[in-house]
C-alpha cells in the first residue's frame, strides 16, 4: 500500500483518521483524528502498512467529510468567514520554513501567536480554523461555515434564512464598513507609501493613510492647526486594511517597486535556474501545463467528406520526472477555459476510463498517476483569469507563471509536442507541410488529404503518451549522484518510481468528486417532464427518480440546475441533489447515438442532422405548393359543380333541414354501389386477365384497389 497524503483510513471500531501530511523519504506521517478536535499527531508508517495488511484499517474510497456547494448558492456572510478563515491558516502556515514544522507544537504554538497578535482573534478560533482546513482536506472550501447546519429553535434550518449567520467582525474594535471610497484610500495610500523604495513597513503606510485620509484639522491651546485623527468608530482597523491588501496587492509589482526590477527577475522570478532544480522535492512538487494546435487536419466523425480543422493538444508534464501526467484533445480555441480545466481535471484523475473511451485498456502501472501537485507552472494565457485562479486554488494549488517573451522557460514540455509531432508526421494525411499553414502554388491541397478523425486522433496521441512515459529516453536528463549511483534509467516512468520512494515532498490526493467539482465546465440544465435536459439530451439517475424530479416538473413546470460535464464524453453529467451529493446523471438509453461521444463530435451530428432536415424541409416545401394547388383546383371545380346544380329558389332554412338523413341516404347509395362493384367481378377477371395479370387473389386484390370504381358507376 502506497501511503498518501489525504487518505481516509477507518478502524474497525469506527474510528476514522485522515493523512494530512505524508513525507515519503523520511516516512513522517501525520494523521488527524476525524471524530475528535485535536491536534495531527505523529503516525507510523510500518504500523498503518501492518493494520491495512491485517485488515484492521480499511481505505474509504468516498469522502462523506468533504461538503459540495455551488459558489454562486453561497451566502456573503458564508464567503467572507470561509475567506478570512483561508486568510489565517496561510498566515499560519507561512510562518514555518517547512510545512513539516507546523505540525510540531513548538513551531506551531509561536505561529499561532503571531497570528493571534496580527489578526485581533483568539487562540481558539485559529485552533478551529486550522483543525477544519486538515480535516476537510487541505482546500478552501472545507473552511466553510456549518451555517447549513444552523436552525432557530425548535424548527430546520430553510433556504432564504443564510443571512441570518453574519461573520464575526475580527479585532477587539469593529472598524467601520469598507466601501469603495475607503478602497480607494487604501489604493492611493499603498502606492504612494508602500510601493516605492523607501521600504515603509504595512504599520507604517497604515498609519499614513490615517493621517491622510482620516484626520481632521484643529486648533490647540497655542492657536496653532494640527492634524488629530478622527473617533476610532469612524476610523479602519488595522486588521481591516491587511485584508483589503492582501486582496489588492499585486506581489509582483511589491517586488519590482520596493526592490527594483533588476532583483525580481534575479531573485523573484517565476522560475530560477534549472526547471528540474525547482521541482526538486520529487514527482508531484511542480507540473507544467501548455497548448499548441496541432499540424494535422481531421474530418468529422459523422460525415468523413467534412474538413472539421486542427485540433488543439493540451499537455500537463511533471516537470521532476518528464512524465506526461495529462492531456486533453479538442477543437476549443487556445487558452480556453474548458479545454485547460479538462486537461488537469485529466491529469489528476485515474488514467484507465479516459483511456477505455478510446478503445486503450491500460496494463497495471502503465499510466498510473493520479494525484494533486503542489505548484502549477503555466504560461502567461493557459491559466490566466479569476475563474480558473479560484478553480485551482480551491484545490490548494498554487500557480506560477512564466514572465512575458520568455518562453525558452517551457523547454520542457515544447520538447514533449516536437516529440509528439516527429511521431505522427510521418503516417499521418492532413499533415501541414514543413510546419507552414500556407499551400504553394501548383501544389496539392494537403487538407484535402485528411482522414482522421479527433477520437482516432486522440487515441494515436494517448499512444504516443504511453511511449514517452514508459519507453523514452530522455538523453538531456541530468541525474544527480544518488540516481546515478542507484542506475536509474532516463526514463520518464522511471525516474517518477524514484521520486516517490527516495525523494521528499507528498503525492496528495482528492475525492474525484472534488476534483470534477473544481474542474470540470459548467452549465445550466433543465429538470423537464421527459428528464434533465441539457444540450438537446436528456438525463436521469435512480435518485432523480426516487425523489420524483420530473413527476414534480409536470406538475410545477420545469426548473434550471448547475450541470458539470466532461466535454470529452456527454455519456453522463453531474449535478448536486437536495441531500448535498455531488451525482452522477445517465444519458437516456434512446439517444444511444450520443453514448461515449464528445461535445465536438455531438455538435457535429446535430449540424449534419440539421443539414439533412433543412434540405428535407426544402423538398416538403416544393410538394406542399403542389398539395396547395391540388387543392385549390379541386374546390374550384367543386365550386362550379355546385354553382351549376345551386337552386336559388330554395330559403336558408330548407337548405340546412334534414342534414342527418341525407346523410343516412348517402350511406345507403354508398352500400348500394358497392354491391354492385362485387356483382361485377367476372367481368373485372376479364379486365384483368387481358393485361396479363394471373389469379393469384392477392394479385387480383391489388388490381381490385388500382380500378377506380366510381368513375364506372353512374
Amino acid at each position: 500500500m502506497e501511503l498518501k497524503e489525504n487518505f481516509l483510513l477507518q478502524y474497525h471500531d469506527g474510528r476514522t483518521i485522515r493523512i494530512v501530511f505524508c513525507e515519503r523519504l523520511s516516512s513522517i506521517i501525520y494523521a488527524i483524528d476525524m471524530n475528535k478536535v485535536r491536534w495531527p499527531f505523529l503516525i507510523r508508517e510500518d504500523e498503518l502498512i501492518s493494520d491495512y495488511n491485517n485488515e484492521e484499517i480499511t481505505i474509504l474510497e468516498n469522502d462523506p467529510y468533504t461538503r459540495y456547494v455551488v459558489e454562486e448558492e453561497l451566502s456573503n456572510a458564508e464567503k467572507e468567514r470561509r475567506n478570512q478563515a483561508c486568510d489565517i491558516v496561510n498566515f499560519v502556515l507561512q510562518q514555518v520554513d517547512r510545512e513539516v514544522l507546523i505540525f510540531q507544537s513548538k513551531y506551531r504554538e509561536k505561529a499561532i501567536k503571531l497570528a493571534v497578535s496580527e489578526y485581533k482573534i483568539n487562540y481558539s478560533t485559529v485552533k478551529s480554523y486550522l483543525v477544519r482546513y486538515w480535516k476537510g482536506g487541505k482546500i478552501r472550501n472545507g473552511l466553510l461555515p456549518a451555517f447549513n447546519l444552523c436552525g432557530s429553535k425548535g424548527k430546520d434550518r430553510k433556504e432564504g434564512d443564510k443571512k441570518r449567520g453574519r461573520p464575526r467582525k475580527i479585532g477587539s474594535r469593529q472598524g467601520i464598513n469598507i466601501d469603495d471610497k475607503v478602497k480607494r484610500y487604501f489604493k492611493t495610500g499603498l502606492n504612494r507609501y508602500y510601493y516605492n523604495g523607501r521600504q515603509n513597513s504595512l504599520k507604517v503606510t497604515y498609519e499614513l493613510i490615517l493621517k491622510d485620509f482620516f484626520t481632521e484639522t484643529k486648533v490647540d491651546i497655542n492657536g496653532n492647526e494640527v492634524p488629530v485623527i478622527k473617533e476610532p468608530s469612524s476610523i479602519p482597523t488595522y486588521p481591516q486594511f491587511f485584508y483589503w491588501f492582501k486582496k489588492l496587492n499585486n506581489p509582483k509589482k511589491e517586488l519590482i517597486n520596493r526592490k527594483g526590477a533588476r532583483n525580481y527577475f534575479q531573485n523573484h522570478r517565476a522560475i530560477i535556474g534549472n526547471s528540474t532544480q525547482d521541482a526538486g522535492l520529487g514527482p508531484g512538487t511542480l507540473w507544467q501545463i501548455d497548448s499548441t494546435q496541432f499540424d494535422i487536419y481531421l474530418v468529422s466523425s459523422v460525415d468523413r467528406n467534412l474538413i472539421v480543422g486542427r485540433p488543439t493538444l493540451i499537455c500537463v508534464i511533471d516537470v521532476f520526472s518528464r512524465m506526461i501526467v495529462g492531456v486533453n484533445v479538442t477543437f476549443e480555441s487556445f487558452n480556453s477555459y474548458t479545454g485547460t480545466m479538462v486537461a488537469l481535471a485529466n491529469s489528476m484523475l485515474p488514467k484507465s476510463d479516459f483511456c477505455k473511451q478510446f478503445g486503450i485498456t491500460l496494463d497495471k502501472d502503465e499510466w498510473d498517476v493520479a494525484c494533486v501537485p503542489q505548484r502549477i507552472f503555466a504560461d502567461r494565457g493557459e491559466l490566466n483569469g479569476k475563474q480558473i485562479e479560484d478553480a485551482i486554488g480551491g484545490l490548494g494549488i498554487s500557480i506560477q507563471n512564466t514572465p512575458p517573451y520568455r518562453a525558452d522557460y517551457k523547454g520542457i514540455i515544447e520538447q514533449a509536442f516536437a516529440q509528439l509531432n516527429i511521431k505522427v508526421k510521418p503516417f499521418a494525411d492532413g499533415v501541414v507541410k514543413n510546419g507552414k499553414n500556407t499551400i504553394e502554388r501548383g501544389d496539392e491541397d494537403y487538407r484535402l488529404k485528411a482522414n482522421l478523425t479527433i477520437d482516432e486522433f486522440t487515441r494515436i496521441v494517448i499512444k504516443c503518451v504511453l511511449f514517452h512515459n514508459n519507453h523514452h529516453v530522455l538523453s538531456e536528463y541530468v541525474l544527480d549522484e544518488m540516481m546515478i549511483s542507484e542506475e536509474v534509467e532516463k526514463i520518464p516512468v522511471k525516474i517518477w518510481d524514484y521520486g516517490v520512494n527516495n525523494m521528499k515532498g507528498q503525492l496528495r490526493v482528492l475525492p474525484e468528486q472534488t476534483v470534477k467539482m473544481h474542474l470540470l465546465p459548467t452549465d445550466i440544465g433543465t429538470i423537464t417532464s421527459r428528464g434533465v435536459r441539457f444540450k438537446k439530451m436528456l438525463y436521469a439517475s435512480d435518485y432523480s427518480l426516487k425523489n420524483n424530479w420530473f413527476q414534480s416538473a409536470r406538475i410545477n413546470g420545469s426548473k434550471k440546475i448547475k450541470i458539470w460535464y466532461d466535454p470529452r464524453d456527454l455519456s453522463y453529467v453531474y449535478t448536486i441533489n437536495e441531500d448535498g451529493e455531488f451525482h452522477k446523471l445517465h444519458l437516456l438509453e434512446h439517444l444511444t447515438k450520443y453514448e461515449n461521444k464528445g461535445i465536438d463530435e455531438i455538435n457535429q451530428i446535430i449540424k449534419h442532422e440539421q443539414s439533412i432536415d433543412n434540405r428535407s424541409k426544402e423538398q416538403e416545401l416544393q410538394e406542399k405548393m403542389k398539395l396547395y394547388d391540388d387543392i385549390q383546383t379541386i374546390v374550384g371545380q367543386g365550386k362550379k359543380k355546385t354553382a351549376a346544380q345551386k337552386d336559388d329558389s330554395l330559403s336558408r332554412a330548407q337548405r340546412l333541414r334534414g342534414i342527418r338523413e341525407n346523410q343516412r341516404e348517402k350511406r345507403e347509395l354508398k352500400r348500394e354501389l358497392n354491391i354492385q362493384k362485387v356483382e361485377a367481378g367476372e367481368t373485372l377477371m376479364e379486365s384483368v386477365e387481358k393485361q396479363g395479370h394471373t389469379e393469384d387473389e392477392l394479385d387480383l386484390f391489388r388490381a381490385i384497389q388500382e380500378l377506380d370504381w366510381d368513375d364506372d358507376i353512374e
